[in-house]
C-alpha cells in the first residue's frame, strides 16, 4: 500500500545534500558520455537550474540561458508525471532529473520532496501553490480568514482522493462461500467525486448488482468500492466501469451491474449553469449484459 498520511507536514520527505550529490553522479556520467565538447546544458526554472549549475562544477558544461538554444541535455530537479519535460521534446530528446518519480519506489514516490536549496515557504510544498492561487484570484493569503486556508485545502483534497492509496484486492476480499443464485443489489449508495476537468466536486449515488456464482461479498464492500473508485479524480462514465470491472475480476459473479447518479457542479456553478441536471452511467458485464431478461430485472429491482 501506498504512504498514506493526509498531514501535508507528514507526506513531506526532505533531502539531504549527500542524497542529492549521490543522485547527481548519473547525470555527470550521461554527461561525460554524450558526443559534444562542452555539454550544452538548460536548466528548468526553478530546482533545474539549480542542478544544471551543479554539473558545471563536475563535467565540461556550458550552460544555457535559455531553452532556445538547442541544449544537448534538459535538467530538473523533479519529474512528476513527465509533462513538463515532454513540452521540451521538440527542442531536445535528452532529459534529466534527481527524482523520477515515474520510477521511484517508496519513501519518495508518494511523498512531496523538499531539496536543500528550498526556502522555508517553498518546504511547505503543496500549501504553497494553493497561496499562489489565491493571490492569482485577487485574494490576500495573510489575511486572517486565508492563513490556514492553504493547509486546510491540501488536507482535503488528500482526503478525497484517498482511493488513489486504496486497492481493490483488498476492499473486495471479504467473500463467503454460497449457494445463492439469484441477483444481489445494493443501492443508494452516496459518493462525492471529483471531476478531473475542473476539480469541482460531482455528487450521487450508485447502484451495484451482481449474479451470485458459489459465493457472495460483504454488503459494505459493494459500498467500500464504489467509495475507492469515487475518491479520486473522475469522469463518471470511467468511474462506473471501473466499479464494475474491479467486482467482476475479484468476485467473479456470472454477471455485474452497475448504475450511478450523479449532479456535476462544473455543469451548475460555471459554463452552462444547468443546476438540475442529473447524469446517469451503467455499466453492464457478463449474463447482466447478455441476457436481457437479467438486465431488466436488475432495473426493476432498482425502482424507488
Amino acid at each position: 500500500m501506498a504512504f498514506k498520511p493526509s498531514d501535508p507536514q507528514a507526506r513531506q520527505y526532505r533531502m539531504t545534500w549527500d542524497e542529492v550529490l549521490d543522485r547527481l553522479n548519473p547525470i555527470i556520467e550521461l554527461v561525460r558520455c554524450l558526443e559534444h565538447d562542452p555539454v550544452h546544458v538548460w536548466g528548468v526554472p526553478r530546482g533545474g537550474a539549480v542542478v544544471a549549475g551543479m554539473l558545471a562544477g563536475h563535467a565540461d558544461v556550458r550552460l544555457c540561458d535559455s531553452v532556445d538554444e538547442l541544449p544537448h541535455l534538459i535538467v530538473d530537479d523533479i519529474i512528476e508525471t513527465g509533462a513538463t519535460l515532454r513540452s521540451f521534446k521538440n527542442v531536445c530528446q535528452r532529459v534529466a532529473a534527481l527524482v523520477d518519480k515515474r520510477n521511484e519506489s517508496e519513501p519518495l514516490r508518494d511523498r512531496w520532496v523538499v531539496f536543500p536549496w528550498e526556502t522555508a515557504d517553498e518546504a511547505c510544498g503543496p500549501t504553497d501553490n494553493v497561496r499562489r492561487l489565491l493571490e492569482v484570484i485577487g485574494e490576500d493569503p495573510t489575511r486572517e480568514g486565508l492563513v490556514k486556508t492553504p493547509e486546510r485545502v491540501v488536507k482535503a483534497l488528500l482526503e478525497m482522493t484517498e482511493g488513489y492509496r486504496m486497492d481493490a484486492e483488498q476492499v473486495l476480499s471479504t467473500c463467503f462461500e454460497s449457494s445463492a443464485d439469484e441477483m444481489v443489489v445494493l443501492s443508494h449508495i452516496q459518493f462525492t467525486s471529483l471531476c478531473e476537468h475542473h476539480l469541482l466536486p460531482f455528487v450521487g449515488e450508485a447502484a451495484v448488482g451482481y449474479l451470485p456464482q458459489g459465493r457472495v461479498i460483504g454488503i459494505s464492500k459493494l459500498a467500500r468500492v464504489v467509495q475507492m473508485f469515487a475518491r479520486r479524480l473522475q469522469v463518471q462514465e470511467n468511474m462506473t466501469t471501473q466499479i464494475a470491472h474491479a467486482i467482476q475480476e475479484c468476485l467473479k459473479p456470472r454477471g455485474v451491474g452497475v448504475v450511478v447518479r450523479a449532479h456535476h457542479q462544473c455543469m451548475s456553478c460555471r459554463g452552462v449553469k444547468q443546476p438540475n441536471t442529473e447524469m446517469v452511467t451503467s455499466c453492464m458485464l457478463g449474463e447482466m449484459r447478455s441476457d436481457s431478461a437479467a438486465r431488466a430485472e436488475l432495473m426493476h429491482l432498482l425502482k424507488d
